[in-house]
């Protein structure tokens, strides 16, 4: 049954492993040769925040693109202009060029990222859905893991890994063309209330900006904090990977039980603990051991990276099944927003304090969502078990598109009639 369900689809699974491999690589390829070039870290992060920025941008843009000139012509265009904007850094080493072309680059992924999603989602049927979907998170941790590897193919200083990213990307297009289906449909979804979500679920709200903020700074500037240490280029490999690694192993694991409790109480212990690791990496850095720090990245990815699916799963838990898809639409945005302020503010504390502060201000983050989660608890009467939906697992690189069905997929089991029973209250 998994096989007749895979068939259909193998051309666009393989083509979005590609796309998440290219993603990654040039993340932590741009942090590293950022610190080669001796830009300073406040000018890496405002880099890194750019990129942010663009996936905002496509998120909002990309849906009416299609909609105008179609998916195989949008996919192709921003996949050029994709492999054009990398292609651009390494010719041109400019710290305020990078930040355009970064911008740029979150505009091109926003839209590869919308189009595949939407293809997938629209090949699939309410019985495979799930699974393709499971499929797909599991691919794209795989595949941002394997990406690290390939740093060791050349040296970042040349023009090698930039070449192989624009390849990569290239590459990406050409199984999405040979798969033989209609074009897919995206609705593009209406404004949402964004004050009116901060109401119903601030935890949640809470959770998934943070959680932008956080993977941004570790992702955005991991990279450069290794380089900065006098890590090689293998190791730097093997440390950005670990954090992949563990947010991919404990982010089911972690979300099977916030199904079984109070999900606010595994969001305060997540928050706690992810607090905690983030002191792990740069004491392995005081000890001088490496074998430590690596661990600490792994226990950082595990107890951090599984905070958006813990908080977007909240936010579920309040809404009603027809406020489901504008919801998603605004996490995405919040969690953007986060990524933007992430590096940036990592950066200026990497700067002005030192360069562990990027895992102190971590720390910070973890403990502030604990917080306001140990304050919801304590003031905001539980919500019965049985009446949680299912945690809906995400990973990093997945646009609202594949968020949005993941939601509307885990209120499926909700009745017509429950449905028509409520007035909207959030803006569809």
């Amino acid at each position: 049954m998994l096989k007749q369900t895979l068939i259909p689809v193998w051309s666009l699974l393989i083509g979005i492993a590609i796309l998440t491999m290219a993603s990654a690589l040039q993340s932590s390829l741009i942090g590293i040769r950022a610190s080669i070039e001796e830009f300073n870290t406040t000018a890496t992060g405002l880099i890194m925040s750019a990129y942010y920025l663009g996936f905002i941008l496509g998120s909002l843009l990309v849906p009416n693109w299609v909609k105008n000139v179609g998916h195989i012509r949008v996919f192709a265009a921003v996949a050029s202009l994709a492999s054009v904007t990398i292609l651009l850094q390494s010719v041109v080493v400019d710290p305020w060029f990078w930040m355009l072309m970064r911008m740029g680059t979150g505009l091109c992924y926003a839209g590869l990222f919308i189009v595949t999603e939407s293809w997938l989602n629209d090949i699939a049927t309410n019985k495979t859905r799930g699974r393709l979907f499971s499929i797909y998170i599991i691919e794209i941790w795989a595949s941002q893991t394997i990406s690290q590897l390939l740093l060791n193919l050349a040296s970042p200083s040349g023009f090698g890994l930039f070449i192989l990213t624009s390849v990569l990307i290239s590459l990406a297009v050409v199984p999405l063309l040979l798969v033989r289906t209609p074009s897919p449909t995206i609705n593009v979804p209406e404004k949402l209330n964004i004050m009116g979500l901060i109401k119903t679920a601030p935890l949640g709200v809470t959770g998934v900006t943070i959680a932008g903020a956080t993977s941004g700074a570790i992702l955005g500037l991991g990279a450069l904090y290794a380089k900065s240490i006098g890590m090689n280029i293998a190791e730097i490999s093997i440390f950005i990977g670990a954090s992949y690694v563990g947010g991919m192993l404990l982010q089911w694991p972690i979300g099977k039980l916030s199904d079984r409790q109070d999900r606010r109480v595994t969001i305060l212990w997540v928050g706690i603990v992810g607090a905690i690791a983030a002191f792990i990496v740069p004491l392995g850095g005081g000890l001088d051991s490496q074998v430590l720090m690596m661990f600490g990245m792994f226990a950082v990815g595990a107890f951090t990276f599984p905070m958006y699916s813990l908080a977007s799963s909240h936010i579920n838990d309040q809404l009603r099944p027809e406020q489901i898809l504008s919801a998603s639409s605004g996490m995405i945005l919040l969690n953007g927003v986060g990524g933007m302020i992430g590096p940036l503010a990592a950066a200026a504390l990497m700067d002005f304090i030192r360069i562990d502060a990027l895992f102190w201000f971590v720390a910070l983050l973890n403990i502030s969502v604990a917080m306001v989660a140990l304050y919801r608890i304590k003031h905001q009467p539980a919500m019965i078990i049985e009446e949680q939906g299912d945690q809906i697992p995400v990973a990093l690189t997945v646009s609202s598109v594949a968020t949005a069905e993941m939601l509307a997929d885990a209120d499926s089991s909700s009745t017509p009639e429950d449905e028509k029973s409520h007035e909207v209250e959030i803006k569809l």
